[in-house]
């Protein structure tokens, strides 16, 4: 299981100051560029990918919907992912598949996506459609981040993840279950059959996300024999 952990910055200053050594220990970066202003995500990239350069890249445009920090059109949310992935050619690109269902298609020239859908309210009923959707798909990886209320709803995003996992052995897949009760699913990521696990240096960027150093101790202890 890989470690993903997010950057944030909200201005050009901000990203030339970020001290990369304090991410050595995450195996894949991610650039959550929603954070910035629309017209500056274009003149902080070269700062980021410069950072990171020889590092796996995520390039994340979260809008609001799916609970990111701006509004964008669907014409304005793939332009903008197509000038940045066509130029500095991110290892993978989150797109918002139930955002802006109308444009995958447009994306299809990427074989990278990381086809994300994201529910702050609930987990909801009809998760196996959903994930039956995406996986069908076939992206470079599948990934669900949902809010828990209760244990079962924890037990069954795992459980249908685990599912989905043996039946789809090839595909990728990242399953977070939000929020204090849903941590587990984020430790025993590897176990439900997800490929990555989420954690953060500075500032979550979802709830219930465990820091970078805390989720190091806790892999090195089910790591032990």
């Amino acid at each position: 299981m890989k470690l993903v952990v997010s950057v944030m910055p909200k201005s050009l200053e901000e990203a030339q100051e970020i001290d990369v050594t304090r991410y050595d220990d995450a195996d894949i970066i991610e650039w959550r560029a929603d954070f910035l202003a629309k017209d500056d995500i274009l003149n902080v990239a070269p700062a980021i990918f410069e950072k990171f350069a020889g590092r796996e890249l995520i390039f994340t445009l979260r809008t609001r919907p799916e609970g990111g920090e701006i509004d964008l059109t669907d014409d304005e949310y793939v332009a903008l992912i197509k000038e940045v992935a066509g130029f500095y050619q991110p290892d993978y690109i989150d797109f918002e598949y139930y955002s802006h269902k109308d444009k995958f298609e447009e994306m299809l020239e990427f074989p990278n996506l990381v086809l994300s859908y994201h529910n702050f309210e609930e987990t909801p009923e009809n998760m196996m459609e959903i994930l039956s959707e995406l996986t069908s798909l076939t992206p470079k990886v599948v990934k669900v981040s949902v809010m828990a209320h209760n244990e079962q709803d924890v037990l069954d995003l795992m459980n249908y993840t685990r599912g989905f996992k043996t039946l789809n052995p090839e595909q990728d897949f990242v399953t977070i279950s939000m929020g204090k009760i849903g941590k587990i699913s984020r430790l025993a990521a590897d176990l439900t059959g997800s490929s990555w696990s989420y954690s953060s240096v500075e500032q979550p960027s979802a709830p219930g996300q465990v820091s970078l150093p805390n989720m190091k101790i806790v892999r090195e202890i089910l790591d032990e024999n």
